[in-house]
C-alpha cells in the first residue's frame, strides 16, 4: 500500500506541475484582431436544439469579423429547432439553414449533418460548433488571427464550462482536468502525434483546404467523438492542430443537470478506450486509486494519503481559480467527482459495449459498428 500511495503522490504532483505550466504556457486569444480576412464559414449542426440555438446563432451573427457565412443543419429535429432557425433566417441573409436529409447506413447523425454542411460552404476556413455553444463578438476575429500566425491546419478553442446545478459542478471539471492536469496539452501544441491531437465541439477552426484533402467527415463518418476525430486525422496527414485558451470569448454548458451530464458521457466514454474492456477497467481502476483512494485512506490516518489529497486539493484551487469555477467544490468534491467518472464509465461499457446500443438525440445505433475517432 505505501508503494501505491507514493505513486499516487508523485502523480498528482507532477499533475500539479502540468497545471502550472499549461495555465502559463498555452497561447491565448486576443481581441486586438482584424475585422476581416478569408471567408469563414461557420457551421453548426442542430438536432432537437429548441433551448439553445438561437443564442447561439445570433451570438455568431453578432461577430465584429465581417467576411462569415453561418450554415446550420437543421437534422431533422422533432421540436421548434426548425421553426426557430426560418424566423431567424428571415432576418439575417447570412444565415443558410439546410434541411438535413435521413443518415444514410454506415453513418453517425452529428458527422453526417456536418458533412452536409461542409459540402455547402464557401469558405476558406471552416469553423465547426456545435448548437449550445456562445460566442463573444471579438471571439470569430481573433481565432482567425490566430490560426493565421501560427501555421497550424486546425486551432481548438478552449471555451469556458458553465455550470449551474450541483452534479454539472461535481462531473463537469473533469474536462478541464483532463486538459490542463492530466494531458501532455503544453507538448500537443508541439507535436503532430496523432494520438495527442485535440479537438472539441465548441470550436474547431480548420483551413479547407487541409480539411479536404484529409477526407473531412466521409472519414469520420462513424466517430462517436468527432471533434478529436478531426483533429487525429490532419495529425496522420501530418499537419498541425493546435489548441488555444478562449474562456474570455467561448462559453458552453453542455448538459443541463446531472441526468443529461449521465446520458451524454454514456455515449462517449466506452468508446474512448476503443471498446476494450480491458482498457475501460483499466481506466475506472485507475481512476479509483488516484482520486477517491487517497481520501479514503487520509480518513484512516494515513500521512501519504493526506499529503497526496493536499495536492490534488491545490491542483484544484489553482486551476478553479484560473477558470473562475467556484472554489468550495474545488475543495471537497474531488472524490466525488472521481466516483461520478468511474460509474459513468460502467454505465458506458454496459450499455454501449454489452448490450451494444448507443443512442443520442432520439437516434439509435449499432455501437459495434462504431469508433472513437480517427
Amino acid at each position: 500500500m505505501t508503494i501505491l500511495l507514493w505513486v499516487v503522490l508523485i502523480g498528482w504532483i507532477a499533475a500539479l506541475l502540468r497545471t502550472i505550466i499549461h495555465l502559463g504556457l498555452l497561447p491565448r486569444l486576443r481581441a486586438d484582431a482584424a475585422p476581416d480576412g478569408p471567408l469563414v464559414s461557420l457551421v453548426i449542426p442542430a438536432r432537437n436544439e429548441e433551448g439553445n440555438i438561437e443564442r447561439t446563432i445570433r451570438s455568431l451573427l453578432a461577430q465584429t469579423y465581417r467576411s462569415i457565412e453561418l450554415i446550420v443543419v437543421e437534422d431533422r429535429s422533432t421540436d421548434a429547432t426548425g421553426a426557430i432557425l426560418a424566423r431567424v433566417a428571415e432576418e439575417d441573409a447570412r444565415l443558410r439553414v439546410i434541411s438535413g436529409s435521413e443518415t444514410p447506413a454506415g453513418w453517425l447523425g452529428k458527422p453526417w449533418a456536418l458533412h452536409q454542411g461542409s459540402e455547402a460552404a464557401t469558405g476558406e476556413i471552416l469553423l465547426f460548433v456545435d448548437a449550445d455553444v456562445v460566442y463573444e463578438r471579438p471571439a470569430v476575429a481573433a481565432a482567425v488571427a490566430h490560426l493565421r500566425a501560427s501555421g497550424a491546419s486546425m486551432l481548438m478553442l478552449l471555451p469556458r464550462i458553465v455550470m449551474r446545478s450541483f452534479w454539472e459542478w461535481v462531473a463537469m471539471p473533469q474536462l478541464a482536468m483532463t486538459v490542463y492536469s492530466f494531458f501532455p496539452t503544453w507538448l500537443s501544441n508541439r507535436t503532430t502525434l496523432p494520438v495527442l491531437g485535440i479537438g472539441g465541439g465548441s470550436g474547431n477552426m480548420v483551413w479547407r483546404s487541409d480539411y479536404d484533402d484529409a477526407g473531412g467527415y466521409e472519414a469520420l463518418h462513424d466517430a462517436v467523438i468527432d471533434d478529436v476525430g478531426m483533429a487525429r486525422l490532419l495529425r496522420r496527414k501530418g499537419r498541425r492542430t493546435i489548441v488555444v485558451r478562449a474562456e474570455d470569448f467561448v462559453s458552453v454548458r453542455m448538459y443541463d443537470g446531472g441526468r443529461a451530464v449521465v446520458e451524454g458521457f454514456t455515449k462517449n466514454l466506452f468508446a474512448v478506450g476503443n471498446r476494450s474492456y480491458f482498457w475501460a477497467i483499466v481506466g475506472v481502476s485507475v481512476t479509483l486509486l488516484f482520486h477517491v483512494l487517497p481520501y479514503a485512506l487520509a480518513l484512516a490516518g494515513q500521512v501519504l494519503a493526506g499529503a497526496a489529497v493536499g495536492i490534488i486539493t491545490l491542483t484544484r484551487l489553482i486551476l478553479f481559480a484560473a477558470l473562475g469555477y467556484r472554489l468550495d467544490y474545488a475543495v471537497w468534491a474531488h472524490p466525488l467527482m472521481g466516483l461520478c467518472w468511474s460509474g459513468m464509465a460502467l454505465r458506458s461499457m454496459w450499455i454501449t459495449g454489452v448490450r451494444g446500443r448507443l443512442a443520442w438525440r432520439g437516434r439509435s445505433y449499432d455501437a459495434a459498428r462504431t469508433r472513437f475517432g480517427a
